[in-house]
């Protein structure tokens, strides 16, 4: 059985060795046109969704500690 695994493994990496290389945009010089332009979209990307991640976050919290004040309020009440 191990060796069947191994077989398959090797197998595997000889078919698919090819689609494992890089892009030639990502493969290419970073000092490139397209290398700098992939850097500021990523940069971009990251200026967007970051604060859109906190202000998701922001409002879960808040929504928590709302949901734990009103059902402290019930348990008080009841």
């Amino acid at each position: 059985m191990k060796n069947y695994l191994s077989f398959l493994l090797a197998l595997f990496i000889i078919t698919f060795s090819e689609s494992i290389y890089a892009c030639s945009t990502c493969y290419g010089d970073p000092n490139s046109d397209a290398g700098k332009g992939m850097d500021m979209a990523i940069i971009t990307l990251l200026g967007v969704i970051t604060p859109l991640l906190f202000v998701i976050a922001i409002g879960i919290v808040s929504i928590g500690l709302k949901s734990k004040k009103m059902n402290q309020d019930l348990i008080k009440h009841d």
